[in-house]
C-alpha cells in the first residue's frame, strides 16, 4: 500500500503549489492560481436607448418630412403619401393626417400613411380613385391672381436678367431660322405664299426635335402627331367643332406629303430637295469612294475644307455615319499607316521645320528608332 505526504508551497508570483510525494519517493506538484481577476470596466454601463417607436399618432395632423415612426425593419410598412429611408424610418411627404391601417391585399402587414382630409379613412378602396393634392386653386380677384402671377422665387429674380436674354436669344434664333426657310422654299421649291408659313413653321419644329436627339425621320411624326393634338385641345375648348376638325387634319396629311415630296430637311438645318432612297445610297458609295481614294493621306488646309463638305452633303450622311467618316478622314490625330504619315531616315541633326521628330519601336529590330512625323498629321 502507498502512502502521499501533501504539503503546500506559495510561489513569488502568488500562485500555491500542492506537492505530493509517495512512499518510493516520486513527486507530483500540482500548481494552482490563486490570484483574483479583475473585471472590466468598458462595459459597466449600456448604451443609450434609440427612441423607437411611434412619434406621431393616429389622427395627428402632421408636415411633409415629420416622422412619423422609428423602427428597426418593417415592422409598420409605408402606406400613402409616406416614404420609409434607409434605416426603416418612415416620415410624411404630404400634409395631412396620420392613419394606421391593414390593407385587406396584404393582411399580414400593417400600414401607415398620411391622409389628405380628416374625415378620409386609409386604404381607399381598391377601385376608387386616389385623393391627390394639386396644391393650386383657382383665383377669382384679378388683381390677386396677376400678384400671383408675378410672383418669383430668389433665384429667379436674381437670375432674371439671364433669363430674359435667353428668351429672346431663343426668339430670335427663331423667327431667323423661319425667315431663312421662308426664303429658301420660295426661291428654290416655289412653295406659295398660302403654305409657306406652315411649312416653314413644320421644318424648324423638326429641326428643334432633331437637336433634343430624335432623328429625322421621328422628328416629322412626332410634329405631325403634335399639330394634331393641337387640334384635338382646339376642340375640347370649343374653338373648333369636330368637322373643322377632320377638315383640318386631311389638308394638313395632302400638304405633307406635297411638301416632304420636294423638299427635306438636313440634321445641319439646311433645306435640299428631295431624294430617293435609291438615289441616297448611291451618293454615299460615290463619296466614300472619293475619300477613299483621294483623301486618304496627310491633307492640306484646302483639302480638310473639302472633305468636311463632302462628308457633310446634306441629305446623304447620318449624324452617327458622319462621325464615322469623320473620325476616319479627318482625325486629330493621323494614324501611322496612313500614306506620308512617317518620313523615315530622318537626320537628328537636321530636322525640317513642318516635321517632327519622334522616336517609336520598331517591331523588326526590337530596338527603338527615330522618326519624322509631318506637323499637319499631328494637327
Amino acid at each position: 500500500m502507498l502512502r502521499s505526504i501533501a504539503g503546500l508551497a506559495r510561489g513569488s508570483s502568488g500562485t500555491q503549489s500542492l506537492a505530493l510525494v509517495t512512499l518510493n519517493n516520486n513527486l507530483t506538484q500540482i500548481r494552482t492560481a490563486t490570484k483574483r481577476v479583475s473585471g472590466s470596466k468598458t462595459n459597466k454601463n449600456d448604451s443609450a436607448g434609440r427612441r423607437l417607436g411611434p412619434k406621431a399618432y393616429e389622427g395627428n395632423y402632421v408636415k411633409p418630412g415629420t416622422i412619423i415612426m422609428r423602427q428597426r425593419g418593417t415592422k409598420i410598412h409605408p402606406g400613402e403619401n409616406v416614404r420609409i429611408g434607409i434605416d426603416h424610418t418612415i416620415y410624411a411627404v404630404e400634409p395631412g393626417y396620420v392613419r394606421f391601417y391593414l390593407d385587406p391585399f396584404h393582411p399580414l402587414r400593417k400600414y401607415v400613411g398620411v391622409s389628405l382630409q380628416k374625415d378620409v379613412k386609409l386604404p381607399i378602396p381598391h377601385f376608387e380613385p386616389r385623393v391627390r393634392r394639386f396644391g393650386y386653386i383657382e383665383l377669382q380677384d384679378p388683381e390677386q391672381a396677376q400678384k400671383e402671377e408675378d410672383r418669383k422665387s430668389r433665384k429667379e429674380y436674381l437670375y432674371q436678367s439671364q433669363l430674359e436674354q435667353k428668351a429672346l436669344q431663343k426668339e430670335n434664333f427663331k423667327n431667323d431660322t423661319i425667315t431663312k426657310f421662308k426664303e429658301v422654299l420660295q426661291k428654290e421649291f416655289a412653295v406659295t405664299d398660302k403654305d409657306v408659313e406652315l411649312a416653314s413653321t413644320r421644318f424648324f419644329n423638326i429641326l428643334t426635335l432633331s437637336n433634343a436627339g430624335h432623328s429625322i425621320e421621328s422628328a416629322k411624326t412626332q410634329e405631325t402627331y403634335n399639330y394634331f393634338y393641337s387640334l384635338k385641345l382646339s376642340v375640347q375648348k370649343g374653338e373648333l367643332s369636330k368637322e373643322e376638325e377632320s377638315t383640318k387634319r386631311s389638308e394638313y396629311l395632302t400638304f405633307k406629303d406635297q411638301i416632304e415630296s420636294q423638299v427635306n430637311l438636313d440634321v445641319n438645318g439646311s433645306l435640299y430637295k428631295y431624294l430617293t432612297p435609291e438615289e441616297v445610297s448611291t451618293k454615299q458609295k460615290e463619296i466614300t469612294q472619293k475619300l477613299e481614294t483621294e483623301y486618304y493621306k496627310v491633307l492640306s488646309p484646302k483639302e480638310k475644307t473639302e472633305v468636311s463638305r463632302l462628308i457633310n452633303t446634306a441629305g446623304i450622311f447620318s449624324v452617327s455615319e458622319r462621325q464615322s467618316l469623320t473620325n476616319r478622314f479627318l482625325p486629330s490625330f493621323v494614324p501611322y499607316d496612313v500614306p506620308g504619315s512617317v518620313i523615315e531616315d530622318i537626320d537628328p541633326e537636321n530636322i525640317p521645320k513642318d516635321v517632327v521628330a519622334q522616336r517609336v519601336f520598331d517591331e523588326a529590330t526590337r530596338k527603338a528608332k527615330l522618326i519624322g512625323r509631318p506637323k499637319a498629321a499631328l494637327a
